[in-house]
């Protein structure tokens, strides 16, 4: 191994970049030092850098691209800057430490690993061929993306896009062609308080809940159930949060649910959702509840890319024999992406199990695996 790619993760660890709501430190908190840095690496590549105050100065995106005289094709290469908190690891957080094969650090896996792989193997020389072959190249840091994606979400509704995307995170060097969406609603009941001892005149809201926890079961199982899909399997409802009422003896007029339901590609969660509406219809008119609403209060949209797809192959031709594309029920910023691109794959070094952990790392052998990949893509991209 060159060590280069060693090296750069040493100096990206040492960079906090800590998302401001995983943290309270402005020691280490924002986006804005990690852009920093990875803006120089960028320039001393020979990329022009356009800067963009996404979410304000102190947590930009940064854009550096390369200038064909005559872009025949466009390349995205998407990383995020930001990193979950640091608190309650059993490591240096900032250290970089090397120990029996593996660098340690928060960002080591998650992403900073993939990011100085990449970097490793983007050489002048191989932007400069990529420029000659024509390639429009837009290497994209992106902040937020720990906390729902708004970075990127907002680059894509800023209107930014490529022919082929792929999206650095670490998924053991295999591609990762498809991922299930995050839909999170917060599900309110509202009845009429009284006395517990006359239960008959109040619409007790645990009451309506009893009989409506079945039925959210049954919806989500029938609709998933409808659509299962090759590599992810079918839809899942997790229900995170359950709270209401006041004490024994008071009929409880408020419940309120938190629902996480992971949706993946091809099913249309807005049937979910009408059908639950539906059901709360239903119970008001048989006087159980006053009123009820599902309320999403966050989507993150599922992605597939085709596993014929030319990007998708290019990535299979530099593995062993036998590696399949894979999907994962995590999600990531080709969410934001996917539809803008012809093409999205999920790819880096490092296993997504160390992600956000005490002891985060990444293997020094998956890091000089990313970047020796990395190279052999970037030399045949466009190629064809």
């Amino acid at each position: 191994m060159s060590g280069t790619g060693v090296q750069l993760l040493k100096e990206a660890i040492a960079v906090p970049s800590v998302n401001p709501a995983h943290g309270d430190d402005p020691a280490v908190s924002n986006e804005r030092r990690m852009a920093d840095w990875l803006q120089a690496q960028m320039e001393t590549r020979g990329l022009s850098v356009e800067r963009i105050p996404l979410m304000g100065p102190e947590r930009p995106a940064i854009i550096g691209r390369n200038a064909p005289a005559e872009a025949k094709r466009s390349l995205m290469l998407e990383v995020h800057l930001d990193t979950v908190g640091t608190a309650g690891m059993t490591v240096d957080p900032f250290g970089g430490v090397i120990e029996d094969g593996k660098l340690y650090g928060r960002g080591a896996c998650d992403m900073k690993g993939s990011t100085c792989a990449l970097l490793a193997a983007l050489t002048p020389e191989r932007i400069q061929s990529l420029t000659d072959r024509g390639i429009q190249l837009l290497f994209v840091g992106a902040p937020d993306e720990e906390t729902g994606l708004t970075g990127s979400r907002q680059l894509a509704e800023q209107g930014l896009r490529a022919d082929d995307a792929v999206i650095l995170e670490p998924t053991r060097c295999v591609p990762v062609i498809a991922h299930k969406g995050a839909h999170w609603y917060e599900l309110t009941l509202e009845g009429i308080a009284g006395h517990g001892s006359q239960p008959e005149k109040g619409v007790s809201t645990h009451e309506a809940l009893s009989r409506l926890l079945p039925e959210l079961y049954r919806i989500h199982e029938e609709e998933a159930s409808a659509h299962p899909h090759a590599l992810l399997g079918t839809s899942t409802l997790n229900i995170g949060r359950i709270e209401g009422g006041k004490t024994f003896n008071v009929i409880p007029d408020f419940t309120r649910l938190e629902l996480d339901r992971r949706v993946v590609a091809g099913e249309d969660p807005s049937r979910f959702e009408q059908r639950v509406s539906a059901k709360l219809e239903e119970l008001v008119t048989e006087g159980l509840l006053v009123s009820g609403a599902l309320t999403a209060v966050g989507r993150t949209p599922a992605f597939a890319t085709s596993d014929t797809s030319p990007l998708v192959n290019s990535f299979l031709s530099l593995l062993d024999d036998g590696v399949e594309p894979e999907g994962t029920s995590w999600v990531s910023d080709a969410s934001s992406f996917s539809d803008a691109c012809e093409a999205t794959v999920v790819f880096g070094p490092g296993d997504i199990a160390q992600a956000h952990t005490v002891d985060e790392f990444i293997t020094l052998e998956q890091l000089e695996r990313g970047e020796r990949i990395f190279a052999d893509f970037l030399d045949g991209y466009g190629c064809g």
